[in-house]
């Protein structure tokens, strides 16, 4: 009969993978959808989009821009590669060591994720004197730039790599 320690974190550890799985697919799926049904497309095609969409924070796109704007945001690159390569293969590898580094980066990017909704905020495409509140839906905006729809990507972002921080600290905790 498995002892309870390891069922505690056989439950831990199934629901953070869980977790990441369900992010990277949330961030891999959200901005072309978005970018296909809500964005306007003088906005994806705007230098002041293209600038953080796909160049930042990188000063170099490795996905030509016609593709770029349509399918990345910002950030989003990193955390597909996080959510669905890193976290699987620090759980792949188990251990109090592992749980415990992906509980601390899940919390550094989810206050990466707050400051990124505020802090980087930038100009509207279509008015480019223009800056938005991270609270108020804009039109001339894309996902990544402004506006409510940037701020609420970044806060479900947040709660799934909270999520996930918590579920691998209790895998960690289990051990």
């Amino acid at each position: 009969m498995p002892r309870r320690t390891d069922i505690r974190f056989r439950t831990a550890h199934r629901r953070a993978l869980v977790i990441t799985l369900a992010l990277g697919i949330f961030v891999l799926l959200i901005v072309p959808t978005y970018n296909a049904f809500v964005a306007d497309t003088r906005v994806l095609t705007d230098e002041q989009y293209i600038t953080p969409a796909c160049r930042w924070p990188l000063p170099f796109s490795v996905i030509p821009e016609p593709v770029c704007p349509r399918i990345f945001a910002g950030e989003s690159p990193l955390m597909v590669l996080y959510s669905l390569v890193v976290v699987p293969l620090l759980l792949l590898r188990g251990g109090a060591r592992m749980m415990l580094t992906i509980t601390v980066l899940s919390l550094v990017l989810a206050l990466v994720q707050v400051f990124g909704a505020f802090f980087a905020t930038f100009p509207s495409a279509l008015n480019p004197t223009f800056y938005p509140s991270p609270f108020q839906r804009e039109f001339g905006c894309g996902l990544v730039l402004c506006g409510l729809d940037h701020t609420l990507f970044h806060f479900s972002q947040m709660l799934l790599l909270l999520a996930m921080a918590f579920f691998a600290h209790r895998a960690y905790r289990a051990i």
